[in-house]
């Protein structure tokens, strides 16, 4: 393959990522119709009926009801949710999918708890570590390094 088709082919390979990004910016409003905070924080009213998923950390816990405050773009909303049936505590943080009602309160039609677990941050660090060195592992079997011209050359064999 010569220069120039090489360099057709990054071109037509950049045009395409080029395209994608345009595409994902035309259509993420698509993927998640749900209002974001600094939407509601900006104008709670027109929301009113809309359906909303909002993450938040739990401010408040008052029988069957929580304060959440959920933030977004540097600005913070204070949403009441009523309807609340799951166990959590102050501090918590709680997914919650429902019905945006007056008053910045949420019927919430589904509330899940996420527990940050202790382990998490290790494991997600150990696979990476993992799996870099499975790469590390693989690639040195199949290539070597031409140290004369120093360039990387296939193995044989």
């Amino acid at each position: 393959m010569n220069t120039w088709k090489r360099l057709l082919l990054a071109a037509l390979l950049l045009s395409a990522l080029g395209g994608l990004f345009v595409h994902e910016d035309a259509t993420s409003d698509a993927r998640f119709p749900y209002p974001e905070p600094h939407e509601l924080a900006a104008d709670y009213d027109s929301h009113v009926g809309e359906t909303a998923l909002i993450f938040g950390t739990v401010a408040a816990v008052d029988g069957s009801e929580l304060v959440i405050e959920s933030e977004s773009e540097g600005v913070t909303v204070t949403l009441r949710v009523t309807g609340a049936s799951a166990a959590v505590e102050s501090g918590g943080v709680v997914q919650v999918y429902g019905e945006l009602r007056p008053e910045r309160a949420i019927l919430a039609k589904s509330i899940v708890v996420v527990n940050d677990s202790g382990g998490a941050e290790w494991y997600k660090y150990g696979v990476s570590v993992v799996g870099a060195l499975g790469f590390l592992v693989v690639f040195r079997r199949q290539w070597r390094l031409d140290r004369e011209t120093w360039t990387l050359e296939a193995r044989n064999g």
